[in-house]
């Protein structure tokens, strides 16, 4: 592993237990047992460190939605699969799921106060508007009910976000498997034709 990447994974160590506002540049440096000034050879701030995480969670999404979108799975399973392979990821996450809701935080606030554009809330609109097109596929396909898309899309947004950050809570995966199971199938009940 290069010293850029030791630093990333020291870093998202670092922001899930302290988050980013009380992690420090010194804190990522002893996690990744090496010197704080290695650390700005690669990054001018711990603001900078937190970019390139998020930037990493992102592509990371986008490749695999774009992979479902272009599958040859019906609309039908293109939803399910959106939704089992996110909260798969955030079990998988663990504890690093919490640099969600750091990117949650940074970014709600850079938006609602117009401080400073967010990549977050991007990704969100563009997903929400690729979602909304497999609906509308599904609607033409006869496989989902007549519906309001955006609804529908916003809808399943904060389903699997509300569902990702639960199992930071319940902290236990067997349980939340079975709770995943339900939730996504009352959720398909409600938008099948």
């Amino acid at each position: 592993m290069n010293k850029h990447e030791l630093i990333i994974n020291a870093a998202i160590k670092v922001f899930a237990r302290d988050g980013l506002e009380k992690g420090k540049i010194a804190d990522i440096a002893k996690e990744a047992g090496i010197g704080k000034g290695t650390v700005y050879e690669y990054f001018r701030s711990k603001e900078d460190i937190f970019k390139v995480i998020e930037q990493s969670m992102f592509s990371e999404i986008a490749t695999e939605f774009k992979s479902i979108k272009s599958s040859p799975l019906s609309p039908k399973e293109k939803i399910l699969h959106i939704m089992n392979w996110s909260l798969n990821m955030s079990m998988e996450m663990g504890d690093t799921m919490l640099i969600i809701t750091e990117l949650w935080a940074q970014a709600s606030r850079g938006h609602y106060h117009g401080t400073t554009s967010s990549q977050l809330v991007d990704f969100y609109e563009e997903y929400k508007i690729e979602i909304e097109h497999i609906l509308e596929e599904g609607i033409g396909a006869g496989e989902f009910r007549n519906m309001n898309k955006e609804g529908v899309s916003t809808m399943l947004m904060a389903f699997l976000d509300g569902l990702g950050l639960q199992i930071i809570i319940m902290k236990n995966p067997k349980v939340f498997h079975k709770i995943k199971s339900e939730a996504i199938e009352s959720f398909m009940r409600g938008i099948l034709k």
